[in-house]
């Protein structure tokens, strides 16, 4: 079903915005990651319910966790039905791809006929009510995820390291006209990084370095005009902030780009620290 805070039903519905309930809440969670060998997209989805009497419908096998997952690009639709509040949808190779819509709710899967609950409006009158099969319970605001195989790859991977004769020293320059950020070193400098990649210290050292100012620099280029550029990076940052619910607008480069980049001073932490102060 679409999500549409302003239709009427006939029985209260949890839903955000709508007052049928005078207290609690749904909301649900829904994170998409490639499957180990890269093959499949599993989806984790994850409904938070604090109305305690929509909980027990759904012990009691009345109702259940209902979760729509529509693509456009591949006109593939598929509806996923739990009793558990937290589960997994494995998704075949090719089947989603673009924009995928996701629409949670709870639906009854057997006649409800003695619903009660005091955090009901007292406009809906005392109940009790009913629900028939396929009736909706309760229902949150739709996702949109966008599924693409580079999204889904580390944020290092829009950037490609190269040397050119050009510079000299330890200066470095980015490039960003084309598909991918082209990070431009020496060519004394990039076989040093080659060298060193092999270790996790020094990749810790190289993110929070050279890359975290490259993927900074773009972050500036999109806030700066981001509806105007159409490369593949541009594409990609964009739909990593998107899944990450990160507006570009609403925070400085820094920070966006220490979200994009899942906080990459762990990384020192756990590779150059060790040890440190023990």
């Amino acid at each position: 079903m679409q999500f549409d805070s302003l239709r009427a039903f006939p029985y209260p519905v949890l839903r955000p915005d709508v007052d049928d309930y005078i207290d609690g809440d749904i909301q649900v969670t829904v994170e998409f990651e490639p499957s180990a060998d890269g093959q499949e997209v599993i989806a984790e989805v994850t409904f938070h319910l604090s109305v305690k009497e929509l909980q027990e419908e759904v012990e009691a096998g009345r109702a259940q966790y209902t979760t729509v997952f529509a693509c456009r690009d591949t006109y593939f639709r598929h509806v996923h039905a739990s009793g558990e509040e937290s589960f997994k949808v494995t998704f075949p190779a090719g089947r989603l791809r673009g924009e995928v819509q996701v629409f949670p709710y709870i639906a009854s899967v057997k006649p409800i006929t003695d619903y009660k609950s005091k955090l009901i409006n007292s406009e809906f009158g005392p109940g009790p009510f009913r629900y028939e099969i396929g009736s909706v319970l309760a229902v949150d605001r739709p996702q949109i995820i966008y599924i693409d195989r580079d999204v889904f790859r580390p944020l290092s991977s829009v950037f490609v390291l190269i040397g050119d004769d050009s510079i000299v020293g330890h200066e470095w320059q980015v490039r960003t006209t084309d598909d991918k950020v082209w990070i431009l070193v020496s060519l004394e400098l990039k076989e040093l990084i080659d060298k060193a990649r092999n270790n996790k210290a020094n990749r810790a050292v190289l993110m929070n370095s050279i890359y975290f100012s490259a993927v900074m620099h773009c972050i500036s280029i999109l806030r700066a005009g981001s509806e105007d550029n159409d490369s593949r990076w541009a594409k990609v940052m964009r739909q990593k902030c998107h899944n990450e619910g990160i507006n570009i607008e609403d925070h400085d480069d820094y920070l966006i780009t220490e979200k994009l980049m899942r906080s990459p001073f762990q990384l020192i932490e756990a590779y150059v620290f060790q040890g440190v102060g023990q």
